[in-house]
């Protein structure tokens, strides 16, 4: 069983490691090839693991066909509370996934080594991120061709606090065992007691998802409102709001109100830009605030 952000993935680096959690939550194809197949699919399942507020879904396994596929884009795309889709297609399928699909819009591909250029040729205007796992280590080949890839701020936070808080979690448990068991067992089993490696996983793990449903959660607070103010919108009402009083509406601090848009543009097909207005001293946005505040 793979790890979560296992040793693999970790070989990436941090800022490449952000690139590669970006593309993920804003639904780019990603492909892996390289000189094992076990590892590439295994890298794959662990990239599903970046998205745990997605269903994943498996090519060749759960669906095979075009028209298949067509029907759950269909079904995400009419539903806005409906759950949002992240499709794996392993090396196996590699044969299939060429012949069955066109869009790839949430796919994560392990493609076998010998397929890789028709795949790259098959995928070359949707921007994917390509990795080639060689000698042990994960290389990132192309980051694709969108600028707001590279801007990996939130990424590279949300990674560091995971890291940070797992640490300091860690530490306050082994402490407390160690104070324990200090002096009154072997040392042997003293230091069998805090081998906490299993449990450290389980930890980051969690921290892990806690932060990223809060930064999902986030953006959809922030898409119902702009939705409601879409509505006003339609029947004449000027209804621009500043991107100061959207951030103390959804009450979260994780990340920039322009990453959470960038976001629910690729969660939920959204673009709602010409709605919000950064900075202060915009008329709408401080009316609605002062309105707020009573």
């Amino acid at each position: 069983m793979n790890t979560f952000l296992d040793n693999v993935l970790n070989t990436l680096g941090r800022k490449q490691l952000a690139i590669v959690l970006r593309s993920v939550l804003d639904r780019y194809p990603v492909i892996i090839h390289g000189d094992s197949t076990e590892v590439i699919d295994s890298i794959a399942e662990t990239l599903v693991k970046l998205v745990p507020h997605r269903k994943e879904v498996v090519f060749g396994s759960d669906f095979v066909s075009y028209s298949e596929h067509e029907r759950m884009m269909n079904h995400e795309r009419s539903d806005y509370n409906g759950e949002r889709i992240v499709y794996r297609s392993p090396s196996t399928s590699t044969d299939l996934l060429c012949s069955q699909i066109n869009d790839f819009q949430g796919w994560i591909m392990a493609i076998n080594q010998n397929d890789i250029e028709e795949v790259k040729s098959n995928l070359a205007k949707a921007s994917p991120i390509i990795m080639r796992f060689v000698e042990g280590k994960l290389k990132l080949e192309s980051n694709g061709t969108p600028k707001t890839i590279t801007n990996t701020r939130f990424e590279e936070k949300l990674l560091e606090k995971v890291t940070s808080e797992t640490g300091v979690k860690m530490e306050r448990i082994t402490r407390i065992l160690r104070r324990a068991a200090q002096g009154k067992v072997s040392e042997r089993l003293e230091k069998s007691l805090i081998d906490l490696k299993q449990e450290e996983e389980r930890v980051r793990q969690s921290l892990y998802r806690e932060h990223i449903q809060g930064f999902v959660e986030a953006a959809w607070r922030v898409m119902i409102i702009l939705m409601r103010l879409r509505l006003l919108q339609g029947v004449g009402v000027k209804s621009v709001i500043s991107d100061k009083m959207l951030r103390q509406a959804i009450d979260y601090q994780g990340s920039s109100i322009d990453r959470l848009m960038d976001f629910i543009k690729a969660e939920w097909g959204e673009d709602f830009r010409s709605s919000v207005q950064d900075g202060a001293g915009h008329q709408f946005g401080d009316r609605l605030e002062g309105f707020w505040s009573i």
